[in-house]
């Protein structure tokens, strides 16, 4: 199967990953706006990844996850795209630039959401569990802060959401989201592309039935 065969399958999930922070995107005051949208949009892919993974069964060959990885990306590029552009359009800032957040937000579905659907089997369960992850690593960024900033990091600003005052936190939250989301892509890559090769190059157990002789062809020999 294609990846645009899993796009036709799942459009109706695609449509509703990008329809689902719009909201957000265009009611909430200027302040919170980017920082919740982005969470939305994250939530969304993630469950769209989730979606995708699950449409005709989950994958057990390396082309099956091929395909659904690449028609997974194309969702996602085109809902980030389609949320900058409206983002921009209405004027959404914050002080982390807004693509950059937007995209960074995404990164979750692309490697973590699969991997966790792969091995957990049940979509809600895996979206939880993902979400508990990103929350340990955001905790982690903090525990950075508290161990560089001292006991007053907090009031200080320094896990603040504002880029301005909590730059260590923020990148140490998007780093290591993003290094474990794409490891895991990487690791779900290598297993596959494992499995391709042990079942290209193994060998035939078809059983070689010895010819029988007639006794007229014995006489001859």
């Amino acid at each position: 199967m294609t990846p645009f065969k899993y796009l036709r399958s799942c459009w109706t999930a695609c449509a509703f990953a990008g329809f689902l922070p719009l909201p957000a995107l265009f009611m909430l005051p200027g302040r919170d706006t980017a920082q919740v949208a982005c969470v939305y949009l994250g939530l969304a892919l993630a469950w769209l990844a989730t979606e995708t993974f699950r449409c005709d069964g989950l994958p057990v060959t390396y082309e099956a996850w091929h395909a659904k990885m690449l028609a997974l990306w194309i969702a996602v590029l085109a809902n980030v795209a389609l949320f900058i552009g409206l983002g921009l359009s209405v004027g959404t800032r914050s002080n982390l630039p807004f693509p950059l957040m937007a995209a960074l937000s995404a990164t979750p579905a692309l490697g973590l959401a699969p991997w966790l659907s792969l091995r957990v089997r049940q979509p809600y369960a895996a979206l939880i569990l993902g979400a508990m992850i990103v929350g340990s690593l955001k905790l982690v960024g903090c525990i950075v802060a508290r161990l560089v900033y001292g006991p007053q990091f907090d009031e200080l600003g320094y896990i603040a959401g504002d880029w301005r005052t909590a730059k260590l936190m923020i990148s140490t939250f998007w780093g290591l989201t993003t290094g474990v989301s794409m490891s895991l892509l990487l690791a779900d890559w290598w297993k596959f592309k494992r499995q391709s090769g042990t079942s290209v190059h193994q060998p035939s157990n078809a059983l070689v039935i010895p010819r029988t002789i007639a006794p007229d062809e014995a006489t001859f020999t």
